[in-house]
């Protein structure tokens, strides 16, 4: 198939790059010399990114590399690429090659991330700038037809941000489920493809290829091979399609010095280039973010309700912004498979989406067309990691909707350690006992319970090697992983085992905990250790920071964790957040009597330290009867010493060290940094039994 040499099939000029002719009209940025060094965009976020690659050369060898004329940014020179899901079908990049991120030939632009999804942090950084721009270079005022008919997971619905500031900047933006009749329509003006899991049909390809023929914008995402989420394979039989060079690398991009906070999430300033300064500029144009002050209030109209949890609203000065109404969730809807464990006593999945739909009817009832007040907690940040506002947005009659929404059962409480979740809770816990709203689904009576089989083997996250105690569970090696004070009712683990993410349930693929029992092993590690036994809810400390660090565990990181504990006995076991250890409201450690209203504490890596009153009672608890379960993490040892004073407060000997525990042999999928291990005992063994429940 004849290869289209750059830049063809566009009648513009990008910064001095001449290209073809076309027959389509279109809005170009024509001041390509305007978007110097100082006025570009600072820095690009290519959050879960692939690398691009040029296509396959003619004599049937490996994929070809991209030239820097092609390439409008690129990954720093300390990115590196790994085959994350281990399939061995990455192509490496010699030494001292570019890694491409982003790309144009012709009318079709590559990004080898999802590029300004709602639920990354790309709003914080130039993303959207340069995703409208290229719209403005590329696309005539038409349709810019988002296609959702291949099973992605980055729909149109997920971009709702991005997509509120092309409506300002002149476009629209439209989700199709027939890519093919969509790029055929009068008003067709771009078409977006985002990691499509099914692959694209011959007619497809040709309409699409014909599209971009006559100058129609073809913008392509990828995204890592993480979990095998990146469907490389469907991008790349249609960029062949459709007649480009640019070829998507089934790899994960990973920077350890250029990132927003996590080494899978690289940022880079680095523009190959010099003929892509219009694509690159800052937008000054009325399309940026409104600047956000935390502590003052804003009178906004709802100018368009995702769902339940997630609205877009208009401040008074015209600029658009997504809201992340802050804590609650609601059920998923349309193709996001929805994760029922998350959702106490609820097990059909049917159900619980088709009350996401209701949640989501409930929302445009409250909210939609409506001026509001929003608002933000005291005691967290305007905007999240994925860039949208969390806030809060009070009615014209005085209540504020998060809140009324937990309380008519219409949402569950998002445990994310924001200042008004005790009351959350409680009204929660309401709605709960009613059976309003979703809850008329729950019956944790119902949750099928555990086998009964002895623990055989686990595995350890980034684990660090703990101390003192009794040893419960070692590495291959003997190094302590898991030690327990029974007289304290204390016991150090070494890495966060019961981390959601590892379940098979979420994997898609790559490596999971499955045949490794660490629900049961917590579960029977509290048993041993809580006076009356697992008999009472388990509470994990959510108020330390651990939300938001990728090496703690918050109640929202343990949700079969949670649904393994419904199902331990005939009445089941609450596992809930725990923001405020000394508490007035909100789950308690100890009734007021002084015994304990929890069978355990789990407390994991903690970002902030304790203060003597939350020392105090943690150390009443576990003296009252409670269990006090510490997980640590070699992915933050800094957190680590934030543990000492709450271990010298337990009058406990165990503790951790900083030294990181890896195994080349034993381990997880490959990956030295989770190691596996047999070296274990039942903890009844070590510590005794106070089984009272199963």
């Amino acid at each position: 198939m004849h290869r289209r040499q750059f830049l063809t099939g566009l009648g513009i000029s990008l910064g001095g790059a001449t290209v073809g002719s076309s027959t389509r009209a279109r809005t170009v940025i024509t001041d390509t010399t305007a978007a110097t060094a100082d006025d570009r965009v600072d820095e690009l976020l290519f959050d879960s990114s692939a690398g691009l690659l040029a296509a396959p050369r003619t004599d049937g060898g490996d994929p070809g590399f991209l030239p820097d004329a092609q390439i409008v940014a690129a990954a720093e020179p300390t990115a590196t690429t790994v085959d994350r899901d281990g399939n061995d079908d990455t192509t490496a990049y010699p030494d001292g090659e570019t890694i491409p991120l982003m790309a144009v030939d012709g009318s079709v632009v590559a990004f080898a991330a999802p590029f300004a999804p709602d639920d990354s942090d790309a709003g914080s950084y130039g993303n959207e700038d340069v995703l409208l721009n290229v719209f403005d270079a590329y696309a005539d005022a038409g349709t810019i037809y988002w296609d959702d008919g291949h099973d992605q997971f980055y729909d149109r619905a997920s971009h709702s941000a991005v997509a509120a500031r092309a409506d300002t900047a002149g476009h629209t933006v439209a989700a199709t489920t027939d890519i093919a009749d969509a790029v055929t329509r009068e008003d067709a003006a771009a078409a977006v493809v985002t990691s499509p899991a099914d692959p694209f049909s011959a007619a497809e390809q040709d309409a699409l290829a014909a599209f971009a023929a006559d100058g129609g914008l073809v913008v392509l995402m990828s995204q890592s091979d993480y979990k095998n989420y990146d469907a490389t394979a469907s991008l790349n039989d249609l960029a062949d399609g459709i007649d480009t060079t640019i070829r998507f690398n089934d790899t994960q991009v990973t920077d350890d010095q250029h990132n927003a906070g996590a080494a899978f999430a690289p940022t880079t300033a680095t523009f190959p280039s010099d003929d892509y300064a219009s694509l690159l500029a800052a937008r000054t144009d009325g399309t940026d973010d409104v600047t956000i002050t935390a502590d003052e209030t804003y009178t906004v109209d709802v100018v368009r309700v995702t769902d339940g949890d997630t609205v877009d609203v208009r401040f008074r000065d015209g600029t658009t912004d997504t809201v992340r109404i802050v804590g609650i969730d609601t059920p998923e809807t349309g193709q996001t498979t929805e994760r029922v464990a998350e959702y106490e006593g609820i097990t059909d999945a049917a159900a619980l989406k088709a009350r996401g739909d209701a949640a989501t009817a409930y929302a445009r009832d409250a909210l939609g067309g409506q001026t509001v007040t929003l608002s933000f907690d005291a005691g967290g940040p305007a905007r999240g990691d994925y860039g949208r506002l969390l806030g809060y947005l009070t009615l014209p009659d005085g209540t504020t909707y998060n809140r009324r929404a937990v309380a008519d059962g219409m949402a569950r409480v998002y445990a994310s350690a924001f200042s008004q979740y005790d009351d959350y809770w409680a009204a929660e816990a309401t709605a709960r006992a009613a059976g309003d709203g979703l809850w008329e689904l729950s019956d944790p009576t119902a949750i099928d319970g555990p086998d009964s089989r002895s623990v055989e083997s686990l595995f350890f996250p980034d684990p660090v090697a703990v101390t003192g105690g009794q040893t419960v569970v070692a590495s291959a090696d003997s190094t302590p992983l898991v030690t327990a004070d029974a007289a304290a009712r204390v016991a150090a683990v070494g890495g966060p085992l019961i981390d959601e993410g590892f379940e098979p349930a979420e994997s898609d693929g790559a490596a999971t905990n499955e045949g490794h029992d660490v629900s049961m092993f917590v579960a029977e590690l509290i048993d041993c250790l809580a006076a009356d036994g697992l008999s009472a809810p388990v509470l994990v400390d959510g108020g330390h920071g651990q939300f938001g660090s990728d090496a703690a565990l918050s109640a929202e990181d343990v949700a079969y964790f949670q649904r393994f504990l419904e199902g331990w006995s005939p009445a089941g076991v609450d596992l809930d957040g725990v923001t405020t250890l000394p508490h007035d409201t909100g789950p308690a450690l100890c009734h007021d009597d002084g015994t304990p209203a929890a069978s355990a504490l789990i407390v994991s890596s903690p970002t902030t330290a304790f203060t003597a009153a939350e020392r105090r009672a943690v150390a009443d608890f576990a003296d009252a009867g409670g269990a006090v379960i510490l997980i640590g993490s070699a992915a933050d040892t800094d957190a680590l010493v934030r543990f000492a004073p709450l271990t010298d407060a337990l009058d406990t000997t165990v503790g951790f060290t900083t030294t990181p525990v890896t195994d080349r042999t034993h381990n997880l999928g490959g990956d030295p940094t989770r190691p596996t291990t047999t070296a274990l005992t039942e903890p009844a063994a070590v510590l005794g039994s106070n089984a009272t429940s199963q």
